[in-house]
C-alpha cells in the first residue's frame, strides 16, 4: 500500500454545516465554503481534535503566513481554494509522509532499534510502563488500545510530540513543556473552521522557500535530518538553532511507528474502523531534542519576576478561574497573552462582532495526565488607544477579587483555631466560581463605561463590584463554612467566640478598614471608605 502522505491523502475527520462527516485533506479545509463549509474537526478525542488544530494552524503559519493585516484580511473574506492551498503545500510534500521508506513525519530520522512499546503509550493518558508494572492503572486501564489505525496513529504521534510530559530518564517535554496550555481566539460570528484557523495564523515567520541557499527545511521539520540529541555529549536546542517555525513542528521525541497488515481485521481502538495498515507498536529511545527559550506563538507565557525566563502556562488542578482569564487576554510586567490572541485582537477590531477565548490543555502531574481541559471565557476587545484603560480596569477587578478571596479563607482558618484547613483551597475557588458571572458582567459594563467616558471616575463602578459581589459572597462563603449555630449547639464558647471574632475581622476588612482592608481597597485604587486615592480608580 502506498505511504500515507498527511498533505496529500484525506486523514481528517471533518464536520460539514450539514452535519456530515467526511475525511478531509489539509488543503479541503475551504471546500465549498460559500454553500456547505467545513465547521470543525471530529476526532473522538479532545486531544486528537486539539493536535489537528494546531497542526492546520501550523501549516498555515508555516507555509502560507499572513504577510500583514491587509493580507489576512483578503483571504479571511475570500479564502483560497482547495487547489491554491494544495499548490501551495505540494513543495513540501516529501516532509509529510508517515510511513514508508523515509524520512518520516516526525518519527527518527535513520530509524531506532530497541525493545517495541505498545501503541498505547503513545496517548498522553495511558498507563505508563511502570504503572503497568506495579499494577497502579487503576482508574484508566491497560488493554483497551490494541491498535491505532495509520490516521490515528499520525494524529496521536502529533499530539505527544507536541503537548509531550515528563517521560522518564531523558524522554523530553514537549517544547513548552509537559501539557501545555492552548488559547486560540474564536469569532461568535464565524461561519467555517476555514475563519477559526485563519484567526489564529501566526505572522512572525516568513513564507518558506524551498530551494532557496539559506532554506534548510531541517530547521523547520527536524525528521529530515539526523536528531539533535540532548544526551551527554549533546546539547540543549535554542531559538538560534532552528526556524521559528518548528515550534508547530516540535520532535522531543525519538519514535519510529512500526507499520504492519492488519491480518486479524483489528479496529481502531480509537475510531473502531477497520484499516488495511495498522500500528501496534513502536520504537523509542531516550534523549532527544531538548527545547529550551523556544516561545509558541499559541501559548500564554509568564514570569516569576522582571528580567527572569518566561515560561508557558499550564493548566492546573484548580481550573481556569477568572483570576488567570487576564494573563490569557492582557500584558503584563510578569504575563504574556499569546502571540495568536494579539493578533487576533487587532484582526477582530477590523472584522467587529463577538468574540471569545478557547482554552485546551492537559493538567499533568510530571508523567500523570489528571484530565483534559477544554474551556471557554469572553474575549472582550477596547478599542486600541483604550487597551491601557481597559487593561488596568480588568486588573482591578480580578486583584479585588483574590484579595477578598485570600482574606475569606484566612478568617474561616482562623475560626477553625488556625490549623491549616483541610479543603480551603476548594472553598477559594468556589469563590471564583460563584463570582465569575458578575466579574465578565462587570468587565463588559466597565468596557462599555471606557468606550462612551474613557477619562471619567470608576469610584462608584468598583465600589459596587466590592458591596454588591465580593462582600456578599466572602460573608455567604464565610458562614457556610463556619456555622455559628452550630458552634453555639457545641457547647465550646471559646470556638463560638473565634468564629464571632474572625468574621467581624472580615467585616471590618470589607469595609476598607485595617490592613486588610487597605489591601483590597488597593487593589482597587481606592483610598478609606470617604476617600479617592489616584490609580486605578480615577
Amino acid at each position: 500500500m502506498a505511504p500515507l502522505n498527511l498533505l496529500t491523502s484525506p486523514w481528517f475527520p471533518a464536520l460539514r454545516r450539514d452535519g456530515a462527516v467526511i475525511e478531509i485533506r489539509p488543503c479541503d479545509i475551504t471546500d465549498r465554503f460559500e454553500d456547505n463549509p467545513i465547521v470543525d474537526i471530529v476526532w473522538p478525542r479532545a486531544d486528537l481534535r486539539v493536535g489537528a488544530l494546531e497542526f492546520l494552524i501550523g501549516l498555515l503559519s508555516t507555509i502560507c503566513p499572513p504577510e500583514g493585516g491587509s493580507d489576512w484580511l483578503r483571504w479571511h473574506e475570500s479564502p483560497p481554494s482547495p487547489e491554491e492551498l494544495a499548490r501551495r503545500f505540494a513543495p513540501f510534500e516529501k516532509a509529510f509522509d508517515l510511513d514508508g521508506p523515509g524520512p518520516r513525519f516526525m518519527q527518527e530520522f535513520g530509524g531506532l532499534e530497541g525493545e517495541p512499546t505498545p501503541v498505547a503509550a503513545l496517548l498522553i493518558d495511558q498507563p505508563g510502563a511502570n504503572a503497568v508494572k506495579n499494577n497502579t492503572d487503576l482508574f484508566v486501564k491497560r488493554g483497551k488500545v490494541a491498535a491505532l489505525g495509520r490516521s490515528t496513529a499520525a494524529a496521536a504521534l502529533y499530539a505527544l510530540q507536541t503537548f509531550a510530559p515528563a517521560g522518564g530518564a531523558g524522554h523530553r517535554t514537549g517544547l513548552r513543556g509537559g501539557g501545555p496550555l492552548t488559547t486560540l481566539a474564536f469569532s461568535q460570528q464565524q461561519d467555517s473552521l476555514w475563519r477559526f484557523l485563519w484567526l489564529n495564523a501566526a505572522m512572525t515567520f516568513n513564507s518558506l522557500e524551498v530551494g532557496t541557499p539559506e532554506q534548510r527545511l531541517e530547521d523547520v521539520f527536524p525528521w529530515l535530518a539526523a536528531t539533535r540529541l540532548s544526551d551527554k555529549s549533546g546539547c540543549a536546542t535554542t531559538l538560534a538553532d532552528i526556524h521559528p517555525a518548528q515550534c508547530f513542528w516540535a520532535m522531543p521525541r525519538r519514535i519510529v511507528l512500526e507499520f504492519e497488515e492488519n491480518a486479524e481485521g483489528l479496529p481502531c481502538a480509537i475510531t473502531g474502523v477497520v484499516e488495511d495498515v495498522i500500528v501496534q507498536q513502536y520504537r523509542t529511545r531516550p534523549y532527544g531534542v531538548n527545547y529550551q527559550n523556544c516561545d509558541h506563538p499559541l501559548s500564554p507565557y509568564y514570569r516569576v519576576k522582571e528580567g527572569a525566563e518566561w515560561l508557558a502556562v499550564h493548566p492546573q488542578p484548580g481550573g481556569l478561574a477568572y483570576r488567570h482569564w487576564i494573563g490569557f487576554v492582557c500584558e503584563g510586567k510578569a504575563r504574556r497573552p499569546a502571540a495568536c490572541i494579539a493578533a487576533a485582537k487587532s484582526r477582530l477590531r477590523v472584522t467587529g462582532g463577538d468574540a471569545s477565548l478557547r482554552l485546551y490543555g492537559y493538567d499533568m502531574d510530571k508523567m500523570k495526565a489528571r484530565g483534559f481541559v477544554e474551556a471557554e471565557r469572553p474575549l472582550l476587545i477596547a478599542r486600541a488607544e483604550h487597551d491601557q484603560t481597559f487593561r488596568y480596569l480588568v486588573e482591578a477587578l480580578a486583584e479585588s477579587a483574590r484579595e477578598v478571596a485570600g482574606q475569606t479563607v484566612g478568617a474561616i482558618r482562623t475560626a477553625r483555631g488556625g490549623e491549616s484547613g483541610e479543603g480551603l483551597e476548594i472553598v477559594r475557588e468556589g469563590f471564583f466560581a460563584e463570582t465569575e458571572h458578575a466579574f465578565f458582567a462587570a468587565v463588559r459594563a466597565g468596557l462599555s463605561e471606557i468606550e462612551k467616558s474613557p477619562d471619567a471616575s470608576r469610584v462608584e463602578f468598583f465600589q459596587r463590584w466590592l458591596t454588591e459581589t465580593l462582600a456578599p459572597c466572602a460573608r455567604k462563603t464565610f458562614d457556610r463554612e463556619v456555622s455559628p449555630v452550630a458552634l453555639a449547639d457545641s457547647g465550646e464558647p471559646k470556638e463560638l467566640k473565634k468564629a464571632i471574632d474572625a468574621r467581624r475581622m472580615l467585616h471590618i476588612a470589607l469595609s476598607g478598614q485595617g490592613k486588610g482592608g487597605a489591601a483590597i481597597y488597593g487593589a482597587l485604587g481606592l483610598g478609606a471608605p470617604g476617600k479617592a486615592r489616584k490609580g486605578k480608580a480615577k
